[in-house]
């Protein structure tokens, strides 16, 4: 009997402890920004922003005036720009690859200047917001613009926009103003990050088109009709 109740307590620990090791490696894992390009001045919480730097979920990233900053969110992104004069805290950065789909978790406090970028397409149970003080922008697969004054701007994709209380739902072609409450016409030109925009090659062979003759070629002689 003493021995049937310590297997019986062994079992009950070893099912405690492989259930333990299964939420663990489940849990979501913190993601990191990277800095993949500087122009100007930035900064990653108290340090200057240099390429290669990483930095984690509660940091507040800040750019000066005429900086720019390129910052690479892995599987959380994949990327963001950052333009001059902008503060923005990342509130969230997280992802769990345990299941079948990774499911990501971000949310960036936008407090001042604007930030764009692509977020590729995530699972259902995935979220990426950017918060403002006036709006809350939810991005799925989508190449966006979003300002410290509420503006939403779309390329692609849709954007579900919250503000006071009601909901738009603003898709490639279009920008939520705030100032005005209403989804007009997107107007500016695109603002992919440079590293996701598509290298521009030729296609096929390149023909000379020029009309100019070469110079070691003889000129064309006239035809009979012009003998005597």
């Amino acid at each position: 009997m003493k021995i049937s109740g310590y297997l019986s307590r062994l079992a009950l620990a070893g099912a405690f402890l492989a259930l333990t090791s299964m939420l663990v490696s489940a849990a979501p894992q913190a993601g990191q920004v990277e800095v993949t390009r500087v122009r100007g001045t930035a900064t990653l919480g108290n340090n200057p922003a240099k390429v290669g730097d990483t930095a984690g979920p509660g940091t507040v990233i800040k750019t000066g005036a005429n900086s720019q900053l390129d910052l690479s969110l892995g599987v959380n992104g994949p990327d963001i720009t950052v333009s001059a004069d902008t503060t923005v805290k990342v509130d969230e950065l997280s992802f769990d690859d345990a299941g079948p789909e990774t499911v990501v978790t971000t949310k960036l406090n936008l407090q001042a200047g604007k930030v764009a970028g692509y977020v590729k397409k995530t699972s259902s149970q995935s979220s990426y917001t950017v918060v403002t003080p006036t709006t809350t922008a939810a991005i799925r697969g989508t190449t966006y613009l979003v300002t410290a004054e509420g503006d939403v701007y779309v390329w692609d994709g849709c954007v579900d926009v919250s503000f006071q209380d009601r909901r738009f739902a603003v898709c490639g072609g279009q920008h939520f103003d705030p100032r005005i409450g209403k989804v007009v016409p997107n107007t500016l030109p695109s603002v992919l990050p440079p590293r996701v925009q598509p290298p521009v090659s030729p296609v096929g062979p390149v023909i000379n088109l020029s009309p100019t003759q070469p110079k070691d070629k003889p000129p064309t002689e006239s035809g009979d009709s012009s003998r005597k």
